[in-house]
């Protein structure tokens, strides 16, 4: 991990020094080439670090690579603004969620930039808003009738159609928004949403065994299904309070 933050690093003086050079500038192309290797190396490590817990590292990480990279996409002015304003936005969230909001910048400047390569935010390679709302629709018939989930509170949460349709549409957008894609979550914290529940870890272990088996049914990659199940899994401080 350590050598591949070196690289960034390096890449990134280097991207900053070659613009900046008396002889000759960089081509337009040839700098755009670059940023997007910046941006995909960035992001490439920062997955890693945010998977082991490190949320204040992968935030500086990606915060660090978008500051060296936003002054370069003065020729792309509406990505330049977008990118500032996710800049901004994320300074006010919490840090994992903060760092959410970073790798969404470094998405898009990849996306735009280089519209024809491999698509390369976790919402793409899940299938899109189509398949994510599939595989929250099959999570949610198992997880509601399995008693070790609990999710009804034993009998004490009550869910009609239209409950369950707004139940549905809030994981569809909380996982949109924590994995690059176009969906803001309109719901509330998890904290005070889950706030008397008294959900517990062995609860919380099986929502997220339930969640990984629905994944596993959409034939989700084995890395994409490990990342977002580490996104959910970084949770669980804001859901459980509950004793087994």
């Amino acid at each position: 991990m350590t050598t591949r933050l070196i690289g960034i690093l390096l890449l990134v003086v280097g991207l900053g020094a070659t613009v900046r050079g008396d002889d000759k500038p960089l081509e337009r192309l040839e700098l755009d080439k670059r940023i997007v290797k910046v941006v995909y190396e960035s992001a490439l490590a920062g997955t890693e670090i945010f998977n082991s817990g490190k949320f204040e590292q992968c935030y500086g990480l990606y915060q660090g690579t978008l500051m060296a990279v936003a002054p370069l996409l003065d020729h792309r002015p509406g990505l330049q603004k977008s990118v500032l304003l996710r800049m901004d936005k994320a300074r006010s969230m919490k840090v994992a969620e903060g760092a959410h909001e970073l790798r969404a910048a470094l998405d898009e400047i990849q996306n735009t930039i280089a519209p024809g390569a491999k698509k390369t935010t976790l919402w793409d390679r899940l299938g899109g808003e189509t398949n994510v709302r599939k595989i929250v629709k099959d999570f949610l018939i198992v997880a509601i009738e399995d008693p070790k989930v609990n999710f009804l509170r034993g009998g004490k949460v009550k869910l009609d159609a239209k409950g369950m349709q707004n139940l549905e549409q809030m994981l569809v957008e909380l996982i949109s928004v924590n994995t690059g894609g176009p969906l803001k979550y309109t719901g509330r914290d998890m904290k005070p949403a889950h706030a008397g529940m008294k959900i517990t870890d062995s609860e919380f272990d099986a929502f997220l065994e339930v969640m990984g088996a629905s994944l596993t049914k959409f034939k989700v990659a084995d890395a994409d299904l490990k990342e977002l199940m580490a996104i959910l899994a970084s949770a669980r401080k804001e859901i459980v309070e509950g004793k087994n």
